[in-house]
């Protein structure tokens, strides 16, 4: 149904362009229908170094910087690197910092392509913003209209006024 244009930029993001094939509405996704995120295996966990770091930026206040919160994850064999420092909690970003890299080991396997569940994340979002704006649109028509139709109201009495006026 569509086809996909898909451009890697340097390690910053993906610009993804669609192109409509044939006449047919897009399906639509449903948030709660989307595909499963990729998830963290026992593999995955012998293969990594895990280190603490102090934080050096972000919420948490000099906390942050004292504490040894900062989550950073080596997975050996492809050298890929996450870091984590989402919350003040070590526990919190150990969690974040695997689910980080269970994605970008599936983005690494599938030869640094967007995998399913952001092609699919990526789709829903454009169709919010299609939404949003159908419904700004509508909205600005209606008042249009109403606006429309005072003015015709109003000319309508103003007329009604000058004529009981003249006929006195």
């Amino acid at each position: 149904m569509f086809g996909i244009t898909v451009k890697t930029i340097p390690a910053v993001r993906l610009a993804i362009t669609y192109r409509m094939l044939s006449s047919s509405i897009p399906q639509t996704i449903k948030k709660s229908k989307m595909p499963p995120r990729p998830k963290f295996t026992d593999d995955m966990e012998r293969d990594i170094e895990e280190k603490f770091l102090h934080g050096g930026r972000g919420p948490g206040g000099q906390k942050i910087n004292k504490c040894n919160s900062k989550v950073q994850l080596r997975h050996v064999p492809t050298g890929i690197v996450v870091d984590c420092q989402a919350t003040r909690s070590r526990d919190q970003n150990r969690k974040i910092a695997r689910e980080k890299l269970a994605l970008r080991l599936a983005q690494w396997e599938n030869g640094d392509q967007p995998i399913e569940r952001e092609l699919a994340k990526i789709q829903w979002e454009q169709q919010s913003k299609r939404s949003k704006e159908r419904k700004a649109k509508s909205k600005h028509r209606e008042a249009q209209e109403q606006r429309q139709q005072q003015k015709l109201q109003q000319t309508i009495e103003e007329k009604q006024l000058l004529k009981s006026l003249l006929e006195q």
